[in-house]
Order: C-alpha cells, then sequence, then structure tokens
C-alpha cells in the first residue's frame, strides 16, 4: 500500500511542475507581468520539485520495487538525468525572477524589459519541451527489460 500511495504522490508532484511552468509561461506573456506573483510561483516551483525527489527517493528505499529495480535500468538513468537537466536550466529564470522582484520592491512602477521577459520564457519553454522525454523515459522504466 505504501508504494502505492508514493506512486500517486510523486504523480501528483510531478503534473504540478508541469503545471507550474504552464503558469510561469502565462504570467511571462501577461502585460504588465506579474512579477510578485511570478516570483512566488517560482518558489513554489522549487519547493516541489525538491518534493518530487524526496518521494522519489522514498519510492527507491520504500517502494516495492527497491534499488536493485533501479540501478541497472537505462531508463532511469535517463530519467534522472532529464530531470537534473530541467532543474539546472530553472536556475536562469529564477535568478531573473529574484531579480526582477527586487527591482519592484525598490520601484512600484518596474516592468521587466520585453528582451529579458522574452529570454526568461525561451528558458522556460525548454524546460516545458524537457518534460516529454522525462515522461517518455518514465513509461519505459516502468516497462524495464523491454
Amino acid at each position: 500500500m505504501l508504494d502505492l500511495v508514493l506512486a500517486i504522490v510523486h504523480h501528483l508532484l510531478v503534473f504540478g511542475l508541469a503545471i507550474m511552468l504552464a503558469m510561469e509561461l502565462a504570467y511571462l506573456r501577461a502585460d504588465p507581468v506579474p512579477v510578485a506573483r511570478l516570483t512566488k510561483l517560482d518558489g513554489g516551483y522549487g519547493g516541489v520539485a525538491a518534493l518530487v525527489v524526496a518521494v522519489g527517493v522514498a519510492r527507491i528505499v520504500w517502494g516495492a520495487k527497491g534499488w536493485v529495480a533501479y540501478e541497472a535500468n537505462p531508463f532511469f538513468w535517463a530519467k534522472i538525468a532529464t530531470f537534473a537537466v530541467i532543474v539546472l536550466l530553472s536556475v536562469m529564470p529564477t535568478i531573473q525572477f529574484i531579480k526582477w522582484g527586487r527591482a519592484l520592491k525598490a520601484d512600484a512602477g518596474f516592468r521587466p524589459p520585453p528582451s529579458a521577459v522574452a529570454r526568461t520564457a525561451l528558458w522556460v519553454r525548454i524546460e516545458v519541451l524537457l518534460l516529454l522525454p522525462l515522461v517518455g523515459f518514465a513509461a519505459a522504466m516502468a516497462r524495464w527489460p523491454l
């Protein structure tokens, strides 16, 4: 039963990450960009990403399959690598959101420059695109050996 609960929570958290990325893109299209909301959302995104990792580790440790089922699974490692790339790519938008948040605190009329918004949206779009292979690797991982 614990394995089922961990799997459900893990999947819900990953869906939450996808939703949060979609919301970031929507906020980046708004005029004006809601900087305060965006910085809070991005902080939540980081928290949910940490929970995804924590629950994933719990699944490996206490789940039905155990570490032996994962250590030699190439799709598991591809999924981990893809998630790590997404995390690394998310650093650039986070830094930008923090800068914008500070600028907004200093000047209530602050609006991020359109070029910076476009560049930041590109980073977030790349994160979203990387969710596609991540989901594919997760599905293949569950069925390995194929």
